[in-house]
């Protein structure tokens, strides 16, 4: 089966060449829809990776992805325009900060697949032991109207096939045989650099996501809670948020990375748009 590769991208400088480059092996093509304000560097890659891998890697820079991920019309709009432009057999939301580490074949039959996934936080040698899902069910066959749906961070947010769920958008995590259709074990694998990012950054990020989940708190509810959450503060925890756990990695490196950094990095420079 072929895959293609979606994501909406707005300043993924830091991660979205290694990605590209450990996934480009296993999949067919590669389209991201990308805000035109993002000003860390990504606009200056895109060209590059697209010099790389040819027709395979296509991407569209445009004001209507340049979305807050509140806006949640804006932010379904990027990944529904990618879904449509993608000629392969299977969508896979791969996102930004996610390195492939092994690949597979898709089998024929299921309607949709998961990938098998390992979070990092901090640094590459801290694991995320509790407190994020090992699996997400992150790639589903193009058809039977397959769409995107839900604001950032919400409980709903995932594909959905309209010829089948119609308009009931209801999200099961990983109890996968709540769907109402066949969901298998892809073979992929997954390294996850969700909280690598800085502190300024993850701060933002829950914000976000915690404004997405509970649209009628306080702005200074929602600022305190993002606060302490485990996933900012990156300390252990089974309080308030869950059980978080987080642990030395024995996981190596992906070698993707010491391959492109100097690369990548030399591509910076002076930032477009910025």
């Amino acid at each position: 089966m072929k895959i293609s590769v979606i994501a909406p991208v707005k300043n993924e400088f830091p991660w979205l060449g290694y990605s590209v480059m450990a996934a480009a092996p296993f999949v067919h093509e590669f389209i991201y829809t990308v805000a035109s304000g993002s000003n860390d560097g990504t606009l200056n890659l895109l060209p590059h990776l697209k010099k790389i891998l040819g027709d395979k890697f296509k991407y569209r820079i445009s004001d209507e992805y340049d979305f807050d991920p509140l806006d949640m019309k804006a932010y379904d709009k990027a990944f529904n325009d990618a879904i449509n432009e993608a000629s392969g057999d299977a969508c896979w939301f791969l996102h930004p900060d996610m390195i492939v580490t092994q690949g597979a074949e898709l089998s024929e039959g299921p309607l949709a697949w998961y990938t098998r996934i390992t979070s990092f936080a901090r640094d590459f040698d801290t694991q995320i032991a509790k407190g994020r899902a090992d699996k997400w069910k992150n790639i589903h066959a193009k058809k039977f109207g397959l769409h995107y749906f839900g604001g950032y961070g919400s409980q709903n947010e995932d594909f959905y096939h309209s010829v089948i769920t119609g308009n009931a958008y209801k999200h099961f995590g990983t109890e996968f045989s709540r769907y109402p259709f066949e969901i298998a074990d892809s073979g992929i694998s997954i390294n996850h650099y969700c909280e690598l990012k800085s502190y300024k950054r993850r701060l933002e990020k829950m914000r976000l996501c915690l404004k997405t989940q509970h649209p009628g708190f306080d702005p200074s509810v929602i600022d305190e809670m993002a606060a302490n959450h485990p996933r900012v503060t990156l300390e252990s925890t089974d309080k308030r948020f869950g059980a978080f756990e987080f642990k030395k990695s024995d996981i190596p490196v992906p070698a993707v990375i010491a391959q492109y950094k100097k690369e990548f990095e030399s591509l910076k420079g002076e930032l477009i748009h910025g």
